[in-house]
């Protein structure tokens, strides 16, 4: 059933400012710290919903300062942090297996004071080995104090050629590197600071930082420049007419943000082992700094089975780092709370080896996405009606969308906005939805409660669902006519306030019991009623509920006088006509008057049998049709043919008197023959 013009245009209003509001709301949220906040938490949950440790570089080996080796070496080498020959006979050994670089996560920043030969030996070392990169930070000036001669040196480790990333503001920032002999000696310097997102979390890292105009390559960007020699230029700044940035190397283009730092695709968890089918494997392998220890000095651990000789570490990438409690600071990821800080940076190492990292949609793509969601919900609620079916699409779309969501996030490694767009669907579902309420809604809800005072209350349900099919369609029914005999004499001998509220208590009654019996009241015809029953329930044996319903009514009367009688009121008697056959069934009519009804030969002769019950001093009457459908269970009576008008052939007539027998019939004169073409 369509609602007026008046409606729709009012719904279609309420639908545009549903979209409207929801983009709004959508956009505000998304350039904003809540929704920033909300689409960080969604990157974290597919991060870790899609990592795959397989997947991670075998060629990023990280040499562990764990528990283990604190308890084991405590011992020999005393307190931490260790002495520098330590470090110098690690690099000693595993340069003998030539590996692709050897990286400290750490910044050798002050002399080994006790043995200053330990410095000596140790930049020896790293001259020899020529792959090795050492670590440096900036560090706040209000902290270090000091002073201009560390940002001159600093310069000397710059990177060459335009390069861009985190703006690090002179006079705010001091750069603390290696004891010089040892920085000099290195292959490269590389910063180990990172620039965590709100709430601390590490989800990028930078490729550069620039200082004083300066750019420094990060540890993990050192590393692997160190790492990949045959490619002599660093990372260049791209910009595509797309609005993306991206930091080009030997022909790969890395995905980047704003301030060139690059967001990181994580493969495995940084404290966890997977089941790699036959053995346990973790995201980047570890090896345990006293087990290498012990390889380098077999004799001194005779009983260790783990040996890694030098051999193992060829044309790997060799990153020493510690996860000791208390030997590191936390950097929390999206894949863990309390990973060393080793991990970012074998992170960063992989996806700059490898030339992939996670795309972020440029911005007019999320505007796009956003829009897209907000015409979306209002569309669904504009083109479905139904309830159900609505929400069934709505959420339909809503779990497609978050499966494409994941899914481009895990294979395509692109990042569309997960919450916000969502948001933003449900706001516009929603405000569609209240606009369809208070407009079209009303219009039903109106409609609806016209339907109650002729439908009863368990069918106004089924009648909703279906009131599409209502524009008039043929049916089979049972039609009941009633009417109070001698109503007109009543009218002439009563008061009009007391006869009316005598009319109101006898309607009630009879309509209560016609909705007792899933009838429906189609309108009163003065002290007539004319009701029909099968509409909305086709599976019930609508003749028979027509018939019991006829029968409680000639019963409910029965009790209407006797209480009635207590007030000094005259009874009433009523005559019942019931019949089935097809009729057309829904909305008559067109234009302003359109009316709910009933019409067809079927009704006509439900009326003219009503108006039997007088000549045959009867009741009930029901046709020959109703009886067929009633079976052996109703009680009958055959009164006769009678002819109808405008037919032939005679119908016969019955008396329903119940599930009982009949009382005597009446004598009547036997030479007249009612002919319903001169009844009532």
């Amino acid at each position: 059933m369509e609602a007026n013009p008046q409606t729709q245009r009012a719904f279609r209003q309420g639908v545009y400012l549903a979209v409207a509001l929801s983009a709004a709301l959508g956009l505000a949220l998304q350039f904003t710290w809540p929704g920033e906040w909300l689409e960080n938490g969604a990157f974290d949950r597919r991060a870790r919903w899609t990592a795959r440790p397989e997947t991670a570089d075998p060629r990023i080996v990280i040499i562990d300062i764990d528990n283990a080796s604190f308890d084991e070496l405590q011992n020999k080498l005393g307190r931490w942090p260790w002495p520098r020959q330590v470090w110098t006979e690690i690099v000693r050994y595993v340069s003998k297996g030539q590996p692709s670089a050897i990286v400290f996560d750490a910044a050798f920043t002050g002399e080994q004071k006790e043995a200053p030969a330990m410095d000596e030996d140790f930049a020896r070392v790293l001259q020899s080995s020529g792959k090795t990169v050492l670590g440096f930070s900036f560090l706040p000036t209000d902290v270090t104090g000091k002073g201009q001669s560390s940002k001159q040196d600093v310069v000397n480790f710059a990177e060459q050629g335009a390069r861009f990333g985190p703006q690090l503001k002179d006079g705010e920032w001091t750069p603390n590197l290696p004891l010089d002999k040892l920085a000099r000696a290195a292959a490269g310097l590389g910063s180990i600071n990172s620039t965590a997102d709100e709430g601390g979390l590490i989800r990028r890292e930078p490729v550069y930082f620039v200082f004083q105009n300066r750019a420094y390559a990060s540890l993990g960007a050192k590393t692997v420049e160190v790492a990949t020699p045959e490619n002599k230029e660093g990372w260049v700044a791209k910009q595509s007419w797309l609005g993306t940035s991206s930091l080009e190397r030997d022909g790969k283009a890395i995905p980047v943000d704003g301030e060139g730092r690059l967001l990181m695709l994580w493969h495995g968890h940084a404290n966890k082992t997977y089941d790699g089918g036959e053995q346990k494997i973790e995201t980047y392998k570890r090896v345990p700094l006293w087990e290498v220890i012990c390889s380098i000095y077999p004799d001194q651990c005779p009983n260790v089975e783990h040996r890694h000789p030098a051999e193992s570490f060829r044309d790997k990438i060799v990153l020493i780092g510690a996860s000791a409690a208390g030997s590191y600071e936390p950097r929390p990821t999206p894949m863990d709370k309390q990973p060393p800080g080793f991990f970012a940076h074998a992170t960063l190492m992989d996806n700059l080896l490898n030339g992939v990292a996670m795309r972020e949609a440029p911005v007019w793509v999320t505007c796009a996405l956003i829009l897209l969601m907000a015409a979306l919900g209002s569309i669904v609620q504009w083109k479905q009606p139904s309830f159900r079916v609505g929400v069934f699409i709505f959420s339909g779309a809503m779990v497609l969308f978050i499966a494409l969501n994941v899914g481009l996030f895990g294979m395509s490694h692109f990042v569309l906005p997960l919450i916000i767009p969502c948001i933003t669907l449900a706001a516009s579902y929603s405000g569609a939805s209240t606009a369809r309420y208070v407009t079209t809604g009303r219009e039903l809800r109106q409609t609806r409660g016209v339907l109650e005072r002729y439908v009863a209350p368990q069918l106004v349900k089924y009648v909703m669902a279906n009131i599409e099919r209502l524009n008039g369609d043929k049916r089979e029914l049972t039609i009941l006519m009633s009417d109070v005999r001698n109503f007109t004499t009543m009218t002439e001998k009563s008061e009009p306030m007391e006869l009316i509220a005598l009319l109101d208590d006898y309607l009630a009654a009879m309509t209560e019991i016609i909705f007792k019996y899933n009838g429906i009241v189609d309108k009163f015809i003065g002290d007539g009623i004319l009701a029909y029953w099968g509409a909305f329930t086709p599976d019930h044996n609508h003749a028979q509920e027509a018939s019991q319903a006829a029968l409680e009514m000639i019963e409910k009367v029965k009790e209407l006088n006797a209480h009635w009688a207590t007030q000094g009121k005259g009874p009433i008697a009523i005559g019942i006509g019931v019949n089935t056959g097809p009729v057309i069934f829904g909305n008559i009519g067109r234009g302003k008057k359109i009316e709910f009804t009933v019409i067809g030969d079927p009704v006509n002769l439900a009326a003219r049998l009503e108006s039997l019950n007088k000549e045959f001093h009867t009741s009930i009457i029901v046709s020959e049709e109703t009886r067929n459908r009633l079976g052996k269970e109703a009680q009958v009576r055959a009164l006769g043919g009678v002819k109808v008008k405008g037919k032939t052939v005679e119908t016969t007539v019955y008396e329903l008197c119940g599930w009982g027998a009949c009382p005597p019939q009446p004598a009547t004169n036997s030479e007249a023959t009612p002919s319903l073409a001169n009844s009532k």
